[in-house]
């Protein structure tokens, strides 16, 4: 079986909209062991989703990637707002 398509993914269906565009689909293009998309919530706010694209934890079904929600739905971690991310990120990464 395939890697589920990221576009096909709408958890958390408590706070996803609809996927409004797949920036990176690593179901078909390198690097492949993650996507990430632009998000739109139920509140009327964007955001942007991450995913592993495989799931080598799930011997039932690793093509789910991960996370996951029960009962095994494919789920995208939502990421924190973008501003917030990027002082984080590199203050990690340009510190070394």
């Amino acid at each position: 079986m395939a890697p589920f398509r990221p576009i096909d993914v709408i958890f958390p269906q408590n706070r996803i909209k609809k996927v409004i565009e797949v920036l990176h689909d690593g179901t078909v293009n390198s690097p492949n062991e993650f996507s990430i998309a632009k998000l739109e919530l139920k509140n009327g706010n964007t955001c942007y989703g991450l995913r592993y694209n495989v799931n080598e934890w799930n011997e039932n079904n690793p093509d789910l990637g991960y996370p996951t929600c029960r009962p095994g739905n494919p789920t995208w971690f939502i990421l924190p707002d973008e501003n917030d991310l990027l002082k984080v990120m590199n203050k990690v990464f340009l510190s070394k």
